[in-house]
């Protein structure tokens, strides 16, 4: 089975997107860098030529992404008091974010 290209930037994106709906800093934070991790092995997988290291690897992506998407609406149901980190204007991977997220 061929992964394309779309797909998997997609997938990423969408991780990305799930990473940041993290309430808390250091969840944020974490599923950010874990996700810009799997993705950067995927594709040293991608230029070795190992196409089913590739869909393991994607595989693997789209199972962490239904769990991340799951603990993200769970993080949000339960309010926090904010740090001095999520209180500046800066969040994990250089995004800024609006007053009042």
């Amino acid at each position: 089975m061929s992964i394309g290209r779309s797909e998997v930037l997609a997938l990423y994106r969408n991780s990305l997107r799930a990473a940041q709906t993290f309430e808390t800093y250091n969840f944020r934070a974490y599923f950010y860098r874990r996700t810009r991790d799997r993705f950067r092995t995927v594709a040293n997988m991608a230029l070795t030529g190992d196409s089913q290291a590739v869909s393991q690897g994607v595989q693997e992506a789209r199972a962490e992404l239904s769990v991340m998407q799951r603990q993200g609406t769970l993080n949000s149901m339960f309010a926090h008091k904010r740090t001095v980190l999520e209180a500046s204007q800066n969040s994990a991977g250089g995004h800024r974010r609006r007053k009042g997220e």
